[in-house]
């Protein structure tokens, strides 16, 4: 029937009359309104938060801001926040840059450069002394030929006491702390030179108990041994401990000497011979596991699983690229990210800013508040962050798409006008 025709038709009663029927507008307006005050009043219950009335799993921000006694802290707006942050976006030179900065905590020039020392003598070391003259008839050899066989006498051993000395017959006390041997052997043999014939003196180091260097933490055995006169460097005195017992990515190396500590990842020490630095009397070897992690948040990763998502992604490697942990967070959620803002925050040191062509503020700190921006609909960004480096507790965020929160938007509209759709329908 043409759509004129049917809006013009009536229905008649027997007497000629027109009739109002049910689908009259003026019988239908009641019934509306009363439809849109219904599902106005369920919006109202919805926004406003009635704990009562929609489920929840625990308190919601107002009613824990409304409980407090006392408030505190403000981050300020989006548009200004509190601690001011540096934005910078992926490009050729930054990335090149980056990539040029040493990654993670190394040995400082000063342990990295340090060489071997000579064995000195401390407190407690057990020192064995042999004296030699040139003919019989002299202080220690008899006259009598066949007396006693050769030319030497052993002195019994002897502890370096408290003061660094040890005694010498007929030479008193000697100071021997801080002396190698050779020196010692000398200051020996000057103090009994004008009793004994020709004298010549041979000290060695018997057991040696000061300065000694330990290893300890997660180590197969903590060890402490004394060093040969020859040297030890970090990487044998580990294995004399048994090496590690966690791999060398997440295996982290403390070295403590003269009151300084000092730490690198093992793997860099087995890749960089200088950070296999030379051992001296006295230092401390602590091995200890630090897995490295990072954080992926937003719109990576996979939109449903049957387990709980973890969201802190251990390193398990020695180098892990942005692109490495994309990746390993599960990419993109197709259906949600938005690919041109994949942002990574951390704390980025100054002076590598600075490095980077990126000046801050005179009051910044050590340390400065960066984001870096990755536009993964740009082809060459993702051969950029193939080369750009991550750093232990990285934060990546990838946000939604515009599409995304209009379908949030979408998905909170619809249930009300399907709802008046519905009470249209009973009052019509």
């Amino acid at each position: 029937m043409p759509r004129q025709a049917a809006t013009t038709l009536q229905h008649v009663t027997p007497t000629g009359a027109p009739a109002h029927t049910p689908h009259d507008g003026r019988e239908r307006e009641p019934a509306r309104r009363a439809a849109l005050r219904l599902a106005g009043a369920a919006a109202v219950l919805a926004l406003g938060g009635c704990n009562s009335f929609i489920p929840a799993s625990g308190p919601r921000m107002v009613d824990v801001q409304s409980g407090a006694r006392t408030q505190s802290g403000n981050p300020g707006p989006i548009e200004r926040p509190t601690l001011g942050y540096t934005l910078i976006t992926l490009d050729p030179d930054n990335v090149a840059r980056l990539a040029a900065e040493p990654t993670g905590t190394r040995f400082s020039d000063r342990a990295s450069n340090a060489r071997e020392t000579d064995i000195r003598i401390g407190v407690g070391d057990i020192i064995g002394t042999t004296i030699f003259e040139a003919q019989r008839g002299g202080l220690f050899i008899p006259t009598e030929p066949g007396a006693r066989p050769g030319n030497f006498v052993q002195l019994p051993s002897q502890q370096v006491n408290r003061e660094g000395t040890i005694t010498v017959p007929f030479g008193g006390v000697v100071r021997a702390i801080g002396l190698t041997p050779s020196q010692l052997e000398r200051a020996i043999a000057e103090r009994i030179s004008t009793r004994a014939l020709e004298p010549q003196v041979i000290v060695t180091i018997l057991e040696r108990r000061s300065n000694a260097v330990s290893v300890t933490g997660d180590v197969t055995t903590s060890v402490r041994f004394g060093m040969d006169p020859g040297g030890e460097r970090l990487l044998s005195a580990i294995a004399r401990a048994g090496g590690p017992r966690f791999p060398a990515y997440e295996t982290m190396v403390t070295l403590q000497r003269a009151g300084v500590s000092e730490r690198s990842l093992l793997a860099d020490v087995l890749l960089d011979p200088r950070q296999n630095v030379h051992l001296r009397q006295g230092d401390s070897v602590v091995v200890t596991r630090e897995p490295r992690y990072f954080l992926a948040l937003g719109a990576v990763g996979q939109s449903a699983s049957i387990t709980q998502l973890n969201r802190r992604f251990p390193f398990e490697d020695r180098q892990l690229s942005l692109a490495d942990a994309v990746a390993r967070a599960g990419g993109l959620q197709d259906d949600r990210a938005n690919p041109s803002a994949v942002f990574l925050f951390r704390y980025e040191r100054a002076a590598t800013l600075r490095r980077m062509g990126v000046q801050p503020t005179a009051d910044v700190m050590e340390e400065v508040p960066t984001v870096y921006r990755a536009d993964f609909t740009n082809p060459t960004t993702l051969f950029l962050t193939q080369r750009f480096p991550m750093r232990n507790n990285d934060l990546i965020f990838v946000s939604n798409s515009p599409f995304t929160d209009y379908q949030k938007f979408i998905a909170i509209v619809l249930p009300f006008t399907q709802a008046g759709a519905q009470a249209r329908a009973i009052g019509g």
